[in-house]
């Protein structure tokens, strides 16, 4: 079964969460379900029980995704960036993870890659 929302890890400001909410995405956040002293392996658990894909700043939680072929983007923009960099491109990513991508980054420049290659 494909994420049909998003789990917003710990790392990552609300305004991402605000965006996809305000967009019509189911978006919770770690902190709301997990506690803010979740681990890594508990929200990958939790994300994967739930089909959500994992939004993510953390390189190793986004490796870890990678690994555990659980569906996650990760951003690579500077955290006071995020929604303006998230907000023009948001369209095409969930079109993407709908077509099957399950992984993707977004880089500070607000491009996206998709794929495992483009993880490192």
């Amino acid at each position: 079964m494909r994420a049909r929302g998003w789990l917003v890890d710990n790392n990552v400001p609300r305004g991402v969460t605000q965006l996809l909410r305000q967009r019509g995405h189911m978006a919770v956040e770690v902190r709301e379900v997990l506690g803010a002293a979740a681990s890594d392996p508990v929200i990958a658990a939790y994300a994967r029980r739930r089909h959500l894909r994992v939004v993510t700043h953390d390189a190793g939680f986004a490796t870890r995704c990678l690994v555990d072929r659980l569906p996650c983007l990760w951003l690579r923009t500077r955290q006071r960036d995020d929604r303006a960099r998230l907000e023009p491109v948001l369209d095409e990513l969930v079109a993407a993870f709908d077509a099957g991508v399950s992984h993707a980054v977004l880089t500070r420049t607000g491009t996206v890659k998709f794929g495992p290659g483009d993880m490192t």
